[in-house]
């Protein structure tokens, strides 16, 4: 790509430079939007709002039916080895 160079009051500019600024100011006129489309957006913000606060409570009542069962499985494991402890001592007094 060939890049023109011009002399400009504060010294040298870059054309493409140049160019780049004016094609953005161009876009930035062209982006006037109304009230109806600020309304629409702000009414699809809001629904996007409305459905990520709903993942969020699902996602946390997720993880405290998994903590709850956890916790549960814990407990279930050391009954379990209390039992197998009792069990175990039953067993050796038995054959002595």
């Amino acid at each position: 790509m060939r890049r023109n160079i011009k002399e400009v009051g504060n010294g040298p500019v870059d054309k493409e430079e140049e160019d780049n600024e004016n094609t953005y100011e161009e876009e930035e006129e062209e982006e006037e939007y109304t009230e109806e489309e600020f309304l629409k957006l702000n009414a699809e913000l809001d629904a996007l709002h409305s459905a990520l606060d709903n993942l969020e409570q699902r996602n946390d009542s997720i993880c405290d039916r998994l903590r709850n069962i956890l916790a549960e499985n814990q407990s279930i494991r050391e009954d379990m080895e209390v039992v197998q402890e009792i069990g175990g001592d039953d067993q050796k007094q038995a054959g002595q």
